[in-house]
């Protein structure tokens, strides 16, 4: 179930005015609230303190304000109530270089603090978001390459299946051994290994084994055309004999296995036989029910539609759609994750406006498919960014232009504004 979750929507009005002095920057009216002893340290309805917004919006001089604040500073160790992320993950999002500056002085030893959620540090975060200035900021002060993401990826193996070769020219000489990501990696999963109750042992090993085939066919599949009707043989034989349950999450990362195979690109430039399997693997799996809304719990708590827009798997997007009802689907496409608050199109158009001139048709082709089947451009992320705002900024002015264009072909905007979406019900872990 989804529920529609408005910024500053809290029952106290007293907090509500501190949350949106915060979120909006608006010092003078933030002073005042603080200056009648109000405690900043104090979660809204959906799990925010005032620190979490400021720094989510970049809005550095309200970030310096709360922290300093006397007798009652913001405490900068002091987590979403239900993602988990502290102010400096939520300043990666932001890109904001000062507000990061001003956290770190105030903590310095939250530089290298990873995100359990998704397994970001604030490099991390700045990498995923393409910030420049405050990646390299970032790297300069020390902050680890060794440290990687939910799915294993170090900082420069993120930037690398986006193509975003100014972030990679930057992170390279700064790269850390395979061997130590390695490593590290391992403490991370471990660190978030569930709990299974004893009766669930054996459902849960099927699920595991299930979710392990799925991924290691996909990594075969780039170097052996065997590995095609290899995996699908032994995907078939855990569904249709050993009776796995399509939608039970599995694995490490305890996903879907329809999220765990639209997950990863297919190549640069596509391999057919990746393209072929992951395909193949999500018609059987939608065929047997897998739900494309269900969500993973690690690394982004996000359902199919988002993961999918992500890589630009648009033909396992059409699957899917013809399995959800318009109104589910066009839920699925505005719906907001609360690791970050990115739509299905914001990721499609972030990751357009990164794109290699040879990938960027293909997710200007998404960008309609979504904008026909009512993706909305006029949802604002955590950050307070629209789909619209990151065509707008975009480096390459031709991609921008383009997206634009788009958009405006299949404008929703005479819609009534959605500020901050929709969220799921849920506890993320």
């Amino acid at each position: 179930m989804n529920r529609t979750i408005h910024a500053g929507n809290d029952v106290n009005p007293v907090l509500a005015e501190g949350m949106a002095a915060a979120r909006t920057g608006n010092v003078k009216q933030l002073g005042a609230w603080l200056d009648r002893g109000n405690d900043p340290n104090q979660y809204d309805q959906a799990g925010w303190t005032p620190l979490l917004w400021a720094s989510v919006r970049g809005r550095a001089k309200a970030v310096e304000l709360l922290i300093n604040n006397k007798p009652l500073p913001a405490d900068v160790r002091m987590a979403h109530k239900e993602s988990e992320a502290l102010p400096i993950h939520l300043a990666g999002q932001s890109g904001s270089v000062e507000t990061a500056v001003i956290l770190l002085a105030k903590c310095p030893e939250t530089l290298n603090i990873p995100w359990d959620l998704n397994g970001h540090t604030i490099l991390l975060q700045a990498v995923f978001y393409g910030h420049l200035e405050l990646a390299g900021m970032l790297l300069k002060r020390g902050a680890r390459t060794d440290i990687t993401t939910a799915r294993g990826l170090g900082p420069l193996e993120l930037v690398s299946q986006f193509q975003f070769q100014a972030m990679i020219d930057l992170i390279r000489p700064f790269d850390s051994s395979q061997a130590s990501k390695a490593a590290y990696y391992k403490t991370y999963l471990e660190k978030i290994a569930p709990l299974v109750p004893s009766d669930q042992i054996a459902a849960q090993r099927l699920s595991d084994e299930l979710v392990h085939t799925i991924e290691n066919g996909i990594k075969r599949a780039f170097h052996a055309n065997a590995a095609i009707e290899e995996t699908l043989s032994a995907v078939y034989d855990l569904i249709e004999v050993r009776k796995a349950d399509v939608n039970r999450l599995g694995g490490g990362l305890q996903q879907p296995p329809l999220i765990v195979t639209v997950t990863g690109n297919n190549g640069f430039p596509p391999v057919p036989g990746v393209v072929k399997l992951r395909n193949q693997l999500a018609a059987c799996l939608l065929k047997k029910g897998a739900d494309p809304s269900l969500p993973e719990k690690h690394p982004m708590g996000v359902q199919t539609v988002i993961r999918a827009a992500v890589f630009n798997h648009l033909e396992i997007l059409r699957m899917c759609a013809d399995y959800m009802s318009p109104q589910k689907l066009a839920d699925a496409i505005n719906e907001i994750p609360l690791v970050n608050g990115l739509t299905a199109m914001h990721d499609t158009v972030l990751r357009a406006t990164m794109a290699a001139p040879d990938r960027f048709e293909g997710y200007l082709e998404q960008t309609c498919w979504f904008m026909a089947h009512g993706g909305r451009c006029d949802i604002e992320d955590f950050a307070g960014v629209t789909q619209r705002n990151i065509a707008e900024r975009a480096q390459n002015q031709e991609f921008g232009r383009r997206l634009l264009e788009v958009m405006d072909e299949y404008s929703q905007l005479s819609k009534p504004p959605c500020p901050y979406g929709t969220q799921r019900d849920m506890k993320m872990i």
